[in-house]
């Protein structure tokens, strides 16, 4: 029915044109009557093609022979003049129709291809709005199955092999069509013809190269292969496609070396930390241990004791070191698991400076706690460490005899650790920095030994409490706050722990 309605509409054209030959012949002779029937050859032509315009003429010429031409009721034409008129318009309504219909093909294909380029150019822009480079293959076959209409999957090469990395639709090639594409990858290559398409049971395999380099391969399901008419825009989308892989492929190796040279930072710092901060404690270590060893019946006790103290303290001091070294790495690989439990505070506090006294022998401690301190809510232990880290941090950058004060506040929701050193103070710069990994504030000779990681772990360890650290600073020569808050352990929270009966 469908195809009928182009002759039926073509036929009706014809009757009007008929109707207005037929009023026509009440004022005038009908002669020349064909060139009333030639604008609705003309509109079939236009509208439908060539086929109704040739129609529309086979229908002219009979409505004219048979009714206004004499004899009438006959198909017989008895005027040569009508005649020729007749011959004339067959050669004329021929022309008009063929062009007419060239016309419609043309702003068909024009108005095609202009919808296509549009198509073309929204992929382009959505592709280029994705910042995330692993969302590309998922938006690759979006994309494809929303302009095609076919279900599509995308395959890339992974470790070299060929996998499926995304499909859109509701289907996906099944085991033979990823052999034969796994089959085309492996011919691509080679740049076969065979290799840069293929068909495997309902789907369109095609090999997307950047260049002559092999990119990937799409697979369309339920599509042979391109339409003449519609050649050239498959091809410009796999173009298009090609491109975006090229870039997320660049993407990738932009990271990878990104995070190689990262890597290589990271080994370059740990090496260098251990050849210079662990040398002084080693260097300790040693000096004491052979001291005992050659001259032990020389030293009085107290000179052992003291020897023997030094080697403690070192041993002590790697320990420490080499913890730290063993905390990132937990860090970074995310398996810090605290436990959320009720902290004393004092405790903590108290802890801290036993393990960290030969480093603040030197200087004058002040502690500024309340009568009560409200129990924390976070892990003693990485509580503990973290203030370890900020005390030696104050020690180490402090003048010796300068004051170092460790203090308290508690709010209603958090209690605040604070500990203020009088030593060279920071820049903005530098208190934006100082949490950094591997950052110094100062270096160089005469500057204190230092990894750059004992603050980065302090943060870490305050963080996963549930805590943050910050740290203020007036300027250089103006000393350092650093001020912990952890969350404040309530009533509520003490009685849904079975801390309070």
């Amino acid at each position: 029915m469908q195809r009928l309605k182009p002759y039926i509409a073509t036929t009706l054209l014809i009757g009007v044109a008929s109707l207005a030959s037929y009023s026509l012949t009440q004022y005038t002779p009908a002669v020349a009557l064909s060139l009333v029937f030639v604008p609705a050859v003309l509109v079939a032509g236009m509208l439908w093609g060539l086929m109704p315009a040739i129609f529309a003429l086979l229908l002219t010429l009979c409505s004219s022979a048979f009714f206004f031409y004499a004899p009438i009721f006959s198909f017989a034409v008895e005027d040569p003049t009508q005649a020729i008129d007749l011959i004339i318009f067959s050669v004329i309504a021929v022309v008009v129709g063929a062009v007419a219909d060239w016309a419609r093909r043309s702003a068909k294909e024009t108005r095609e291809r202009e919808f296509r380029m549009g198509q073309l150019y929204e992929a382009s822009r959505r592709f280029a709005a994705v910042v995330d480079t692993d969302e590309l293959p998922g938006a690759i076959v979006q994309e494809l199955y929303t302009v095609l209409g076919k279900p599509c999957a995308l395959l890339l090469p992974r470790n070299d092999e060929l996998v499926q990395v995304a499909v859109a639709g509701g289907m996906q090639p099944g085991p033979a069509d990823i052999s034969k594409a796994k089959w085309l990858w492996q011919e691509a290559p080679l740049g076969r013809d065979k290799a840069r398409a293929g068909l495997s049971s309902d789907w369109l395999l095609r090999v997307i190269r950047h260049g002559q380099r092999p990119a990937g391969i799409l697979a369309v399901g339920a599509m042979r292969f391109p339409a003449p008419n519609e050649t050239a825009f498959v091809a410009a989308l796999f173009e298009l496609i090609a491109n975006v892989l090229e870039r997320m492929r660049l993407a990738e190796r932009v990271e990878s070396i990104r995070v190689d040279r990262k890597a290589d930072a990271l080994r370059d710092a740990i090496i260098n930390s251990i050849s210079h901060d662990f040398r002084t404690p080693l260097a300790s270590i040693l000096g004491s241990a052979t001291t005992l060893e050659k001259y032990i019946d020389l030293c009085t006790e107290q000179e052992r004791s003291e020897l023997l103290g030094m080697v403690r303290d070192g041993a002590q001091h790697l320990d420490r070191m080499i913890g730290r070294m063993f905390d990132l790495t937990r860090i970074r690989a995310g398996h810090l698991k605290p436990e959320r439990e009720a902290v004393d505070l004092v405790e903590v506090v108290e802890v801290a400076l036993r393990q960290t006294r030969q480093g603040l022998k030197q200087h004058r401690v002040e502690l500024r706690l309340p009568d009560e301190v409200p129990l924390a809510r976070g892990d003693a232990v990485l509580l503990q460490q973290a203030l370890v880290n900020i005390l030696e941090n104050a020690a180490k950058y402090s003048a010796p005899g300068s004051v170092v004060e460790v203090g308290a506040v508690s709010g209603p929701e958090q209690v605040r650790l604070y500990v203020r050193d009088a030593g060279r103070g920071l820049t903005p710069e530098q208190a934006e920095r100082i949490f950094d990994q591997f950052y110094r504030a100062a270096e160089g000779n005469g500057e204190p030994d230092g990894s750059g990681l004992g603050l980065t772990i302090a943060r870490a360890f305050i963080e996963v409490c549930g805590g943050h650290i910050t740290v203020a600073s007036a300027g250089p020569s103006q000393g350092t706050l650093i001020e912990v808050a952890l969350p404040r352990m309530t009533a509520a929270v003490l009685e849904g722990d079975g801390v309070v009966a």
